[in-house]
């Protein structure tokens, strides 16, 4: 009987414990493949080309957030090394709601455990800051931990930019060189 009853509970611990793991959603799974395709560049993701204008040309990405609005890699004109990944993943009239979802992504990201291959595990680390209603764009940063290598500039934001009447939650990967790219898109 005792038997039993422990292997119940050893069941009941290790469902418990697959539910609760840290790839468990979608949005966790293509932040991590996105990531894995930094270091080429996002080469491996990149799809059909979008448009190109002056400063950039975006191209379609292969890996894209569940429920997303669009995915988009942008390749700098200027400079083919210069590219970044982004999501817009919501879009909303109402400044609660949207500052709900950033929260909620925040929350769904944070401390996430990102595999690269040949590498140690990284935990994407960064400090929340609560949205303010009177700027029109606001971000929190993501950094890989421990900044090693090439990875020690790439930085993941999560974005809450109004629109007019809309705001917009999105979510980019870049080097940190290509800040003012990823915000011009």
């Amino acid at each position: 009987m005792k038997t039993v009853i422990f292997a119940i509970i050893l069941v009941t611990l290790s469902v418990d414990t697959i539910a609760q793991g840290v790839f468990s959603n979608a949005t966790n799974t293509a932040l991590e493949k996105v990531i894995q395709d930094y270091p080429n560049q996002f080469r491996n993701i990149k799809g059909a080309m979008l448009v190109e204008n002056g400063q950039a040309t975006n191209y379609e990405s292969s890996v894209k957030i569940p429920g997303s609005v669009s995915c988009i890699i942008s390749q700098s004109n200027s400079s083919r090394h210069s590219m970044s990944w982004k999501a817009q993943l919501f879009t909303a009239t109402s400044f609660q709601e949207a500052s709900g979802k950033y929260a909620e992504l925040f929350n769904q990201i944070k401390n996430s455990i990102i595999k690269l291959q040949g590498s140690k595990p990284y935990i994407l680390s960064g400090q929340y800051a609560n949205p303010d209603q009177g700027k029109p764009y606001q971000g929190v940063i993501l950094t890989m931990l421990p900044a090693s290598g090439e990875l020690q500039k790439l930085k993941v934001e999560i974005s809450l930019e109004q629109d007019g009447s809309n705001w917009k939650l999105q979510l980019a990967i870049y080097d940190d060189r290509d800040d003012a790219m990823v915000r011009n898109q």
